[in-house]
């Protein structure tokens, strides 16, 4: 259940991030509605260049460490967007790289999570990968409707329900999976 905790927490983050971008991006910063796709979709470009990094860091370390590599710069991330909007230093320089930083690793936990739980369920792995897909869907939808209902004039129900996801992901690995060897770690 780690596994699929830690891909679910990840997309809860990215929806709350994809039902607030247009407040954020075209109310909040006041970017126009031809910039806003440019900066919006940077978070594709850093997710698959992410996806390379995976590919590149799975030479030497495990799916397990970069799972929790990416979940643990989701983390910094979201405690990033917290504290510049408490500390009302929340700009369009401060957000925008570290709301690429929280979605792009989506690039290095999706991938790690999935191929770390068929692991241990690859004599079901159908079933496991629909399970995670129908989670994964569904606690992204409930992030997205979470944000929705705060129709705050503000970011914190963005920042707050990214900081809650990355909560979320960090510690469902770190207590519903198998802490890696020492020779992994």
């Amino acid at each position: 259940m780690g596994y699929i905790c830690a891909v679910a927490a990840s997309f809860a983050g990215l929806f709350a991030f994809v039902t607030a971008s247009p407040f954020l991006y075209l109310d909040y910063f006041s970017l126009s509605p031809s910039v806003y796709p440019l900066v919006f979709g940077v978070n594709v470009v850093v997710i698959a260049l992410s996806n390379r990094l995976n590919i590149h860091l799975l030479r030497k370390r495990t799916p397990q460490q970069n799972l929790r590599l990416g979940l643990a710069v989701q983390l910094v991330a979201a405690l990033g967007l917290v504290l510049a909007t408490a500390l009302n230093m929340a700009s369009l320089y401060v957000v925008v790289p570290l709301v690429m930083m929280f979605t792009g690793m989506i690039g290095l936990i999706t991938p790690n999570a999935i191929s770390s739980l068929l692991d241990h369920f690859g004599h079901i792995s159908a079933t496991a990968t629909a399970l995670l897909g129908g989670i994964q869907f569904s606690c992204g939808a409930l992030a997205g409707v979470l944000v929705g209902l705060f129709q705050v004039e503000h970011l914190w129900p963005m920042v707050l329900t990214m900081l809650g996801a990355a909560l979320l992901g960090n510690i469902g690995v770190r207590v519903l999976t198998e802490t890696p060897k020492a020779d992994e770690a």
